[in-house]
């Protein structure tokens, strides 16, 4: 294993960093890119996508047939990593990373020739609709039902949690439709347009500054042929979903905050010396640095590995995430070690230090949870990925018992 780019992909990254800097705004921020539930922020990466597509960007990685470069998985690296140090995305970015990659592995010829070349585009937008109010870890408890009424499903429930601030063109909807034991194998999957009658929204903002969504279905009336998929195959098509998620190796872009923080410390002073100077300043500074190497590598290793065509076990794309997720909060920790209190002022704050950097750090935070815990992360990579026994059910029992008491 090479850890490095070769030189035909350095030569892609230097393609992709010549149009990130021609197409981006020159006051643009790299290190705070805006959030894509925001209106006007999702109309300018929609444009940003439509430019790209001219180049054949986004969907460098798809297959030839529906409209991609070909690219593998190591050359779709190298454009990604070039694309977070600038900060940039595609527009639509749901439906480009979790949808389209699982409409063309699970999908009918007829649904991939509805959906794939208008999300190529940057036309569509879509919502994963997986998580309910007693179904987050446990998604084999969904309980928004489909039920099959003539050439229609009708929906009924509710979703919660759910990423994303305008309303989408799509929902890429997790439902009931068989009571069986075990409850996985009694999920699908529908397409069900976001405007849909009976589909309301209501804004659940967090404590980070971002915006999730709750979604009720209300009778929500949805053709057959929206089911992605097999019938009652849908557990294994929302894992294949998450694998596309967790594989997506974010710590490829870490390179870019890790120089501008260095930058930030050799400008700011305090007790009138240089920050790098200071020796707890220093000692955190050097434990980000090492995280963010590292961040890079799992996401190299991770894109190496489908590279080479083998099979994407859980140890890797869950082992990069969960760290690229860990060290977002240790580092957000560190910050706060460095920056005290300027870490709970806001970007437009007059006071905010490295441009309100700190404080995005802490609103990151709930980004942990994306794609799964860290909890049940440990558990695939245990379980799936190392072949290690679980726990028998008796003493799960009685560990909640013992927790229950208190």
């Amino acid at each position: 294993m090479e850890f490095g780019f070769s030189e035909e992909q350095k030569k892609l990254m230097a393609e992709m960093r010549e149009f990130c800097i021609n197409e981006l705004p020159e006051d643009y921020d790299p290190e705070y890119s805006g959030r894509f539930q925001e209106a006007e922020t999702q109309a300018f990466w929609k444009q940003f996508h439509q430019k790209g597509v001219e180049k054949g960007w986004p969907t460098a990685g798809w297959p030839t047939k529906y409209g991609g470069l070909g690219f593998s998985a190591m050359e779709q690296a190298a454009v990604s990593s070039e694309m977070a140090y600038w900060g940039a995305r595609w527009g639509g970015i749901m439906a480009m990373t979790l949808v389209a990659p699982t409409v063309l592995t699970s999908g009918t010829e007829e649904q991939k020739e509805k959906w794939i070349p208008p999300i190529a585009r940057g036309e569509i937008t879509a919502f994963e609709c997986f998580t309910e109010p007693d179904a987050g870890s446990d998604e084999a408890n969904v309980q928004l039902r489909a039920v099959p009424d003539g050439d229609e499903y009708v929906l009924n429930g509710q979703k919660t949690f759910i990423s994303g601030g305008t309303k989408p063109d799509w929902l890429y909807t997790l439902c009931k439709t068989a009571d069986v034991t075990p409850k996985h194998r009694g999920l699908s999957i529908f397409m069900v347009p976001g405007d849909a009658p009976g589909v309301s929204y209501r804004p659940l903002p967090t404590m980070g500054g971002s915006q999730q969504n709750e979604i009720f279905y209300d009778n929500v009336r949805v053709p057959k042929e929206n089911l992605l998929g097999e019938l009652n195959r849908g557990f294994y098509l929302a894992m294949t979903t998450f694998e596309f998620e967790r594989a997506a190796g974010g710590g490829l872009g870490a390179r870019r905050s890790m120089e501008k923080i260095m930058e930030y410390a050799r400008q700011e002073k305090r007790n009138g010396k240089p920050l790098h100077k200071d020796p707890k300043a220093r000692d955190m500074l050097a434990r980000m640095a090492i995280h963010k190497h590292l961040e890079f590598l799992f996401g190299w290793y991770t894109a190496w590995h489908r590279s080479q065509r083998e099979k994407l076990g859980p140890q890797h794309y869950n082992s990069g995430t969960l760290w690229h997720r860990l060290w977002q909060t240790f580092d957000g920790e560190q910050f706060g070690r460095v920056f005290g209190m300027y870490t709970q002022l806001r970007q437009k704050s007059k006071y905010a230090k490295y441009h309100g950097r700190p404080g995005r750090t802490w609103e990151y935070m709930h980004a942990i949870h994306a794609a799964g815990s860290p909890e049940i992360r440990r558990v695939v990579i245990a379980d799936r990925g190392l072949g290690l026994p679980r726990i028998p059910r008796q003493f799960n029992v009685q560990i909640n018992e013992a927790l229950r008491q208190g």
